[in-house]
């Protein structure tokens, strides 16, 4: 089974919260999460985004880059101006969501959606189906 990996820096909000979206597409990849500098929680507003969508983020709490599982298929780094040159992987895929604000609860809300539609296409990626670009 292929591990998927979605790292940030803080881990509280996009990685983590696109590790909860991957789990409820789909079994059939092991999704985890991590951050170079761990939050000490869940960012507020992307749980009450979660949970507005039906999707519980209870037991999810932000993890260290050193809790990643030693064998990654797909190293899926957020943006945020990160590198993880200690993290081997075989893919590694930027979804370049620094350039989306992310200041509002609106705003949040629309990162999510994009995140959704991102791990949707990798997901085909990851069965074999031909992507032209994740955007």
């Amino acid at each position: 089974m292929k591990t998927i990996a979605f790292v940030c820096v803080g881990n509280s909000f996009k990685s983590i919260v696109a590790e909860r979206l991957a789990k409820e597409l789909t079994n059939d990849f092991i999704f985890v999460s991590g951050g170079t500098n761990p939050a000490s929680k869940i960012n507020e507003d992307g749980e009450k985004i979660m949970e507005k969508r039906g999707m519980s983020m209870k037991g999810y709490k932000p993890h260290s880059l050193d809790d990643l599982p030693e064998k990654i298929d797909y190293l899926v780094q957020m943006g945020c101006g990160i590198t993880c040159p200690m993290i081997k992987a075989k893919n590694v895929i930027n979804f370049n969501m620094d350039k989306y604000p992310s200041e509002t609860l609106i705003e949040k809300e629309i990162i999510v959606n994009i995140l959704e539609d991102k791990i949707k296409e990798l997901c085909n990626i990851c069965y074999g189906y031909e992507v032209f670009e994740i955007v």
